[in-house]
């Protein structure tokens, strides 16, 4: 009897239907179905099923795929680097510096750009990028140079499209862990004599750093699966992994290497999103360990 005390009532299985049936309609399922098309072959434009591990093959083979995947990892990471560091300053004068009554008023203004499209807003960079665009023009008007230099169609554009991006998003979780810190902490750092460089160190940054995971997840998954700013910003000269699969499907319309190409896309994710995960829970853990213990020595 012990055991059938422990199963959910019928209640808690029919509340969590309506979730599950999304998930498994327009997730689970169209996966599954790329995961299987990966394993077929495509002769005179046309799938046939036929079973085979040559897609596969082709992938780990040759050259332009990995140099791909490994630019996109590149610009994926270099994004979650540079929205931490722009992130950190802001979140941190939004949750301690500026007055509480003006805290939701900013949070509202950061936001307020991105209600706009995101094709929109790329091609806005595209117009402050080239190179008689806005930031040329302000360069010359101050005399820093001469001749415009080229940032649109580069891979510095795109990072600048993909920081831009994201960069709100992993404010919005850095504000909210800072926002939950005790802040007798920071009032007794300050009384012993600890600056605010300091302080930040020892107290804010290894509170935050749940939160700095979860924003690092969301801005590396959102950068490796994103097209639009690697193909308006970066021009596709060098392609990244996800212009690969577009050219898979609507160049040579060989749907099968596609699939492939995005099942390999989705392993990395889950293999990132796991590595990330497992550090928030061992920190989650240390902090419970270490309560445990100032409970014990109490």
């Amino acid at each position: 009897m012990a055991k059938f005390r422990n199963i959910p009532p019928v209640r808690f299985f029919i509340g969590i239907l309506p979730i599950s049936l999304w998930e498994v309609i327009f997730f689970i399922l169209p996966v599954l179905l790329i995961f299987i098309v990966s394993f077929f072959t495509v002769k005179e434009l046309r799938l046939v099923f036929q079973w085979t591990l040559a897609n596969y093959a082709d992938i780990f083979s040759k050259t332009p795929y990995w140099t791909a995947y490994a630019r996109s990892f590149q610009l994926s990471l270099t994004a979650v680097v540079l929205s931490a560091i722009l992130a950190y300053p802001l979140a941190y004068a939004i949750a301690f510096e500026v007055p509480a009554k003006y805290r939701r008023l900013l949070m509202v203004a950061m936001i307020l750009p991105f209600w706009t499209n995101y094709l929109i807003r790329a091609y806005s960079w595209q117009i402050i990028l080239a190179n008689n665009g806005l930031f040329n023009h302000i360069l010359k008007i101050l005399k820093i140079i001469d001749t415009p230099i080229t940032i649109l169609y580069t891979h510095i554009a795109t990072e600048v499209g993909f920081t831009h991006f994201y960069m709100v998003l992993m404010t919005m979780l850095l504000y909210s862990s800072m926002d939950s810190i005790n802040r007798n902490l920071l009032e007794a750092a300050d009384d012993l004599g600890a600056g605010k460089l300091r302080t930040f160190f020892e107290i804010v940054f290894p509170l935050t750093l749940p939160g700095l995971i979860v924003g690092s997840i969301f801005v590396f998954i959102m950068s490796f699966g994103d097209f639009v700013a690697p193909s308006i910003l970066g021009g596709g000269k060098k392609p990244v992994f996800t212009q690969m699969i577009v050219d898979e499907i609507q160049g040579t319309v060989n749907l099968s290497t596609a699939s492939a190409l995005a099942v390999v896309m989705v392993v990395t994710i889950l293999i990132v999103l796991i590595i990330f995960l497992r550090r928030v829970e061992s920190i989650s853990r240390g902090k419970s360990a270490g309560m445990e213990i100032e409970d014990g020595d109490h």
